[in-house]
């Protein structure tokens, strides 16, 4: 299991492996794979608070599980649906699509320049009891990914061998983004048990609740 394409959106740790000086398999040379990688560099990363870390660990997985073929750009505003192969991010809002709107709307998410993910959901998403369990199994996945880390550093994606290219890249920016914030805030280290016990935690699955 991946961490796309999946109900939850959140598949086992991955291991990273050695570069393959060759290139990889998705045939793109090493001097574009790390040209891209550099371009993904997180412009700015700061302390955060552990329900801000939690949050952008959370949210950021969901989006990156979504189907998506182009380069996505910091502070611009994508849309993400629940298509019937799976989530879908896209550039063409609700409004737009119209009638061929790929399925249900799910959320507004923008691209942060520490390359984290923000979401604004959909205000019609609590009328659709099929799409809030969609979205509890993501958070369900996300915990049981959290009890089997040693820490929060090893359950972040930072390769994820069977993403395709463009969300393989994202994983590896999110989590160098989110493991600088780790340390700058003094987290750095803590088991995925006592992240499971931080009342940021709490307040995300009572979020999921309520919805």
């Amino acid at each position: 299991m991946c961490l796309v394409g999946t109900s939850t959106g959140i598949g086992p740790l991955m291991a990273q492996p050695d570069i393959n000086p060759e290139g990889n398999p998705d045939g793109k040379g090493l001097v574009p794979v790390m040209d891209a990688l550099n371009a993904l560099r997180p412009w700015s990363t700061a302390p955060k608070a552990p329900e801000t870390i939690l949050r952008d660990f959370c949210l950021s997985t969901l989006v990156l599980s979504a189907r998506f073929d182009f380069r996505v750009v910091p502070n611009k505003t994508y849309y993400l649906y629940r298509a019937a192969d799976g989530w879908r991010l896209s550039l063409i809002s609700p409004s737009e699509w119209g009638k061929r709107c790929p399925g249900p709307f799910i959320a507004e998410a923008t691209l942060a320049t520490d390359m984290t993910w923000d979401m604004q959901l959909s205000s019609e998403l609590g009328n659709d009891p099929a799409l809030v369990d969609e979205l509890s199994q993501h958070l369900q996945g996300f915990l049981a990914r959290l009890s089997v880390a040693e820490t929060l550093e090893d359950a972040l994606p930072t390769y994820e061998a069977c993403l395709p290219y463009q969300q393989r890249m994202m994983a590896t920016a999110l989590s160098s983004s989110l493991q600088t914030s780790l340390l700058l805030s003094g987290l750095a280290g803590q088991s995925g048990q006592v992240w499971l016990k931080h009342d940021g935690l709490r307040r995300l699955l009572s979020l999921a609740s309520d919805n």
